[in-house]
């Protein structure tokens, strides 16, 4: 990156100020290193010993949302201490404004956003007050779109996206979202991070939003998606140019996006990596290509895993590698405990290969 990008000198002024106050320095946390971490599993005994037999050290939570509170502070420590019994470390969590709060986004409609977005920001304060440092979430209007289940090596099944196998009617079909433009989504996404993002740096908690999973074309339900290319993306991290402004960077989603994942994955990997904007990485490998796919465990699909994560590293990426979308299988008791293990194991080898260990 040139020393005369405009976007590296705001971000470098604000990591400097986060670097003086303590915050959101890429090697503070973990040594430099990234690390596998499950955002798939709740807290009983049960999912927390499986996780420790397979070398998981660091989990993201879901805690309970109260309409009217958001988040209780003693809720969230207690939930924490738990994890540490077991040691495991809470070092993120979903912030449910596409499942919680529909004025936001989905609606964007005031003054009900505005109250919603307060109750965001004190959300933020909470977790930081929790020793939580960092915050996935969605600003998408429409759900995660798929077609049948499709079976793979050794009887699992995952899921698929056709678009061509989804009837004209139904993609013509609006929702109760109705027709938003892309103007009119963009206007809704830059009016919560100039309320959100300030809030977030000020209390030093990462924000890492998702891209749209699937891509789909212009008006698809009636919503112009305007996370699903290149371009998108690159707008969105530069509405607000803050250290604690960035991605849930989920490999598959930016696969599903491209012609061919194989070899257009890396430029999206070195321009948001270099800019320091990923916080968290969904790990997830597809067969396919842009309206057509179909998702993959790590080692099957058409991207080089092993490269994918290199490139990452490469970048100074030091945060969590999660699984995501892991198959189902009839033959698993649990239905996704055989599928999660051996994610965890490749995720946990892969990480071992890129730092020269194995």
């Amino acid at each position: 990156m040139k020393k005369s990008d405009p976007f590296e000198k705001d971000l470098a002024a604000g990591e400097a100020a986060a670097s003086a106050a303590g915050g959101a320095s890429q090697t503070s946390e973990n040594s430099g290193r990234m690390y596998v971490r499950t955002q798939g599993f709740g807290s009983t005994d049960a999912e927390l010993r499986f996780l420790q037999r397979c070398g998981v050290r660091h989990k993201a939570a879901t805690f309970p949302f109260h309409p009217d509170r958001g988040w209780i502070l003693d809720e969230l420590i207690r939930e924490r201490e738990r994890h540490e019994v077991f040691g495991l470390t809470l070092d993120m969590s979903l912030l449910p404004i596409y499942q919680q709060l529909p004025n936001i986004i989905y609606f964007g409609k005031s003054p009900e956003r505005d109250r919603e977005i307060d109750l965001v920001c004190e959300m933020i304060r909470t977790a930081s007050r929790a020793g939580i440092h960092s915050l996935r979430y969605n600003t998408c209007i429409l759900p995660i779109d798929r077609t049948e289940p499709e079976e793979g090596r050794g009887g699992y099944y995952h899921t698929a996206l056709r678009l061509d196998k989804i009837p004209a009617e139904e993609q013509a079909r609006l929702t109760e979202a109705g027709r938003v433009t892309a103007d009119l989504h963009w206007e809704r996404i830059e009016y919560l991070l100039e309320r959100m993002i300030p809030v977030a740096e000020e209390f030093k908690v990462r924000m890492g939003n998702s891209q749209e999973d699937p891509p789909t074309p212009p008006g698809y339900k009636g919503v112009d998606k305007v996370l699903n290319d290149f371009e998108g993306m690159k707008r969105f991290i530069e509405i607000q140019r803050s250290p604690y402004h960035g991605w849930n960077f989920c490999v598959g989603s930016i696969a599903e996006m491209l012609e061919d994942p194989a070899s257009e994955i890396y430029p999206f990997i070195e321009y948001f990596g270099s800019r320091n904007t990923i916080f968290l990485v969904h790990y997830r490998n597809l067969l396919g290509q842009r309206y057509s796919f179909r998702e993959a465990l790590p080692d099957e699909g058409d991207m080089d895993f092993y490269r994918v994560l290199k490139a990452l590293k490469d970048t100074g990426y030091c945060y969590g590698i999660d699984p995501d979308h892991v198959p189902r299988t009839d033959d698993d008791p649990k239905g996704y405990y055989q599928s999660y293990a051996y994610c965890f194991g490749y995720i946990n080898a892969m990480i071992q290969a890129v730092y020269g260990e194995a």
